[in-house]
């Protein structure tokens, strides 16, 4: 696969840098953007974009330690499949393919896919409407399995108080997902 946002780079330092983290985050990254579009089609895609919002910052990610850099670069990654599910969710709003394309998704999706899908919806206004530490917060406790000392060098919240951060962030999510059933 080439590169393209290689090709931007004008620094041969700057440009072997990020061909390096490209190599040695890939794998990490192909899981993140899977685990969120769930669409091996889009993937490529949208690593080579999260790299290109990361030119701009190589300054930045070089200062940066391994357990930092990672956490950077793949919350990069995060938000650029959380912009594309926005694009597409706006996009999807205002465009009528017909009505049998329209369903075709629905028809085919077996009752398991389809749970996963709504479920994965309704995670995804719930944590839409919290705050971004509060987000932040959780993707860290949960999805990334992060350490109270770690979740607390990143956040800058005290390592003692992680835990009662993390657990009032549980609730206002609890909270938002109870208010979107009823």
């Amino acid at each position: 696969m080439f590169l393209f946002f290689l090709t931007i780079i004008e620094d041969q330092d700057d440009r072997e840098y990020i061909a390096h983290l490209y190599k040695k985050y890939y794998p990490l990254l192909k899981k993140q953007a899977h685990s969120i579009i769930w669409d091996y089609g889009m993937i490529d895609d949208l690593i080579q974009d999260a790299f290109l919002k990361l030119i701009p910052k190589i300054p930045l990610v070089r200062t940066l330690n391994d357990y930092q850099r990672t956490s950077y670069i793949v919350y990069t990654m995060r938000h650029v499949c959380l912009d594309y599910i926005r694009k597409k969710s706006r996009r999807s709003k205002h465009t009528f393919l017909g009505a049998t394309e329209d369903i075709a998704p629905v028809l085919t999706a077996t009752g398991n896919e389809f749970a996963h899908i709504e479920i994965h919806e309704v995670l995804e206004q719930a944590l839409f409407q919290l705050t971004e530490r509060d987000r932040n917060l959780l993707c860290f406790k949960y999805y990334m399995e992060m350490t109270d000392k770690e979740i607390a060098h990143l956040s800058g919240i005290p390592a003692d108080h992680v835990r009662q951060y993390v657990a009032r962030a549980r609730r206002r999510a609890i909270r938002f997902l109870s208010k979107g059933e009823g």
